[in-house]
């Protein structure tokens, strides 16, 4: 059982303070929708457009968020093309090597597209949780301030009615 919450004046009295983490805390940026870069290709751009509103829709991104939004894109895309080689080819592949003597010698070995796959998902796994997008991150995502309105000031509006 969770100890008791002290009373106000105990904390006074202490010079301590109450840490309420029931309270969620918002973010000090701004929330905002990042803008997908051109240079994303097919795939990354699909894994953009599918990320997005599920991370718009807990309020967490900012316009900073681009960056990482599209490394995870392309990331994510290199995984599925790796994945796909590897369904092509199979986990090991023929190679053709010459021995001592010259004489060619066929020995199999991991595919390459093995290592770029598990390289990728060890990637993808930390931009997933540095966006919020596992279980156990979700719960610590804080949400972005809301969008500043653009309020006109009384001097702003004074110098445009007077134009």
């Amino acid at each position: 059982m969770a100890r008791p919450r002290l009373p106000d004046s105990h904390h006074a009295l202490v010079g301590g303070k109450y840490r309420n983490r029931s309270k969620t805390a918002e973010s000090q940026l701004s929330a905002g929708a990042p803008r997908m870069p051109a240079h994303l290709g097919v795939e990354a751009r699909k894994e953009w457009k599918r990320v997005l509103p599920m991370l718009m829709q807990r309020d967490s991104l900012t316009d900073a968020d681009a960056t990482v939004l599209a490394l995870y894109a392309e990331t994510f895309a290199r995984w599925v093309a790796a994945k796909q080689e590897v369904a092509e080819r199979g986990l090991t592949i023929e190679v053709t090597v010459l021995d001592k003597n010259g004489t060619p010698v066929i020995s199999r070995k991991a595919n390459p597209a093995l290592r770029i796959a598990e390289n990728c998902e060890r990637s993808l796994r930390s931009f997933l949780r540095e966006l919020g997008l596992t279980p156990q991150s979700r719960e610590r995502v804080v949400p972005a301030k809301p969008p500043e309105k653009n309020e006109e000031s009384n001097f702003s509006r004074m110098m445009r009615e007077s134009k």
